[in-house]
This record gives structure tokens, sequence and C-alpha cells, in this order.
């Protein structure tokens, strides 16, 4: 909480010394930094809650509603829903605490679940991103691939995936003992100091598994998406300017790979709108994703390889502190950004819902028709 912590002197393996009265800092707190921190835990934790909740609640209660973009939202809600639950707890408790006071087991399972729910996210923005590229890019192909069943199978693969990949983080947290005259008994739950090696392999390999193969992965198949969208408005547009001969009252479009068709009585202003958002959206996506966990994930391997102070002094406490919030903030934002702009989950959440959201749920015309098209992301 206060530059005081900084004071510690590394003795024997696992095992810190304290140059300062730790009596004397118990009974301190600065609210001044603790108030505006318990201010964005608890809004993002209710918000997490609420709209995760009504995500979950609402795929699982209406059969309309199982279809496979759907089911992978349901089981981003799931994995943010335990991330919130799990996280933001522990870290208002830590917030009132110098040590680590629940436990060797807690430590461990705490952290681990932490891995757990962040890489299980991940893994599900991925093939979410992959399902709507089959479904959009390649329609013919995605009736085969982009079935219900189908997609619970990956996401059952994917929860099993994220169970292992989360293990390195048993080795690198440990229950690290403080040697304090007074409180022999005292803890912290941090990363193993003593093995620096490990401790940056870790950080890299989360920055990896995290952040850069998901990204790259996401990237491609949104900007593949986009350009066929764009190349099916482009066809759209010499069409209906007089530059390809129709008949009928609608006419196909058709890509290399995609066909779609285009009512030819729709004003091209209002289809050129809903091209532009349905981009806005998927680079939206992209973006959120990056800013919210890139800096904490960037942090922890400059921390890793003494860039960065592991004691997170002065600035450093509060970008630390910052990047954790970013992080967390993204389980808020994905309800709204996958549930609340989907046109079908959007009609079937509760009359009174989140009522700032409700022009995201306002009934559209759509005149762009794709494959599942009421939930392009």
């Amino acid at each position: 909480m206060t530059s005081s912590t900084s004071m510690v002197n590394l003795t024997s393996s696992n095992e810190l010394e304290y140059d300062y009265d730790f009596t004397e800092s118990w009974n301190y707190f600065d609210w001044k930094e603790l108030t505006p921190a318990l201010i964005v835990y608890t809004v993002t934790m209710v918000i997490g809650i609420i709209g995760n909740s009504l995500i979950v609640f609402t795929i699982s209660r209406y059969r309309r509603m199982k279809s496979t973009t759907n089911v992978f939202l349901a089981s981003l809600a799931s994995a943010d829903l335990l991330l919130i639950v799990v996280c933001i707890p522990v870290k208002l408790a830590k917030l009132f605490s110098y040590t680590w006071t629940m436990g060797f087991f807690l430590c461990k399972l705490v952290h681990y679940m932490q891995s757990v729910t962040a890489i299980c996210s991940v893994l599900t923005l991925t093939a979410m991103s992959i399902e709507r590229y089959y479904a959009i890019v390649h329609p013919m192909k995605a009736k085969y691939v982009c079935t219900i069943s189908q997609a619970r199978r990956v996401i059952f693969a994917l929860w099993i995936a994220a169970l292992l990949l989360a293990t390195p983080i048993l080795f690198v947290q440990v229950h690290m003992r403080v040697a304090v005259d007074k409180f022999p008994n005292t803890f912290w739950c941090v990363r193993n100091y003593d093995d620096p090696p490990i401790w940056r392999l870790h950080e890299m390999y989360m920055l990896i598994l995290v952040l850069i193969v998901p990204t790259s992965v996401m990237a491609v198949t949104y900007t593949s998406i986009c350009w066929e969208v764009w190349n099916v408005m482009q066809t759209r547009y010499h069409m209906t300017s007089g530059k390809a001969s129709l008949n009928g009252d609608n006419f196909p479009l058709s890509t290399k790979r995609t066909t779609t068709f285009i009512q030819s009585n729709k004003p091209t202003s209002e289809d050129n709108n809903t091209v532009k958002q349905v981009i806005k959206m998927l680079v939206l996506i992209v973006i959120v994703f990056i800013l919210c966990w890139g800096p904490l994930l960037i942090d922890n391997v400059l921390t890793a390889w003494g860039v960065l102070d592991s004691q997170k002094l002065g600035l450093q406490k509060y970008l630390a502190t910052t990047f954790h919030l970013m992080a967390y903030f993204n389980s808020c934002v994905n309800p709204i950004v996958y549930g609340f702009m989907s046109k079908k989950l959007s009609g079937k959440l509760p009359d009174g819902a989140l009522p700032m959201l409700s022009r995201a749920s306002a009934p559209q015309k759509a005149t762009l028709h794709v494959p599942d098209k009421d939930d392009l992301v």
C-alpha cells in the first residue's frame, strides 16, 4: 500500500525479512488509494456478473437461441463469469492485506483458476472468430463444420485444454514465508523469485498463449471476413448502378467463395450502413481484446526480466492495478460486444435489462444476407 512495503531483503529460499515495523503497517491504509480501486473493482464485478448471467440465462432458456455462435457465447460468458467471481474477491481482499492469509491450497487454486478462465476465454474468442470465418467466407463448408453438436465438442475440448495449459502456474506461484519476529507464520503468495528462468519462461509462455497467437488468428480471420463483406458490397454497388443486367426483385451476388442475396428495392445507403456497422464491430472485437490483455501480459514479462521492479512502487503500483482492472474489464465488455450487438440475443433479453444498452437491442432491418446473418459477430 505504501512505500514502506519496499524495505524488504531477500534471505533464504522462499523467505523474506522485513526492515520496517510490520505491526505499524497493519494500522495504516491510504483510503485515497483504496477508494478508487474499490469502486472500479465493485462496478466491474456487478456489471460483469449481471451481463454474463443474462447471456447464459437467455441462451439456456430459449431453444431458438441454440445457434453455433450463441453456444460459443454461453461458454465465453461462463468463463468470464468464473473469472470475475474468482479473481475480483481475491483482489479486493488483497487491497486490505500486506500478506497472504488464505493458506497454501488457496494460493495455488485461486491463481490456477485465474489462468484457466483467462485461457478458456481467449480460446473461446479465437474459436468464435474461426467459426464466423467459415460461416461468412466458406458458407458451404460451414453447413458441415459449424454445427451445434460440433460447437459443443469444440467447447468441451477448449475447457480441457485450458485446464491443462494453465498447470504451469502451479509451479511458478509459490506460498512464500515472510520472516517477521512477532509473526513467524506470515506468508506471501507470489511468483517464484528464487527461480528467475522458470518465472521468465512462464510469463513468455502466457504472453504467447494468451495474446500473440490468439490476436494473430483473430486478426487474420476478421480481416478475411471484412474483405469478403467489402467485396460483396462492391459487387452489389456495381450491379445496382446499372453495370450488370438484373431481372426480378432479388438477385444473387457472388464472390470467389460466397454467394449472397441482396434485395434490390432497398436503399444503397442502408446497405452501406449495415456493412460499416459490421466492420466496426469486428474491428472493435480485436482492439478491445488487445487493449485489455496486452498491458498486463507485457508488464508481467518486463517484470520477470527485471526491466520493471517487482516491488511495484509509486507509478508502477498504479499501473499494475490499472492493468489488472483492464483485463477483468474485458470480461464485462464481452457481453456487450458479443451479446447485445446480436439482434437475436438482445431481442430475447428480459425487459428492462441494462437499459443503457436498449439502443443496441432495437430491431433492425438486415439487408446483407449471409449464412446466420443475425449473428455476424
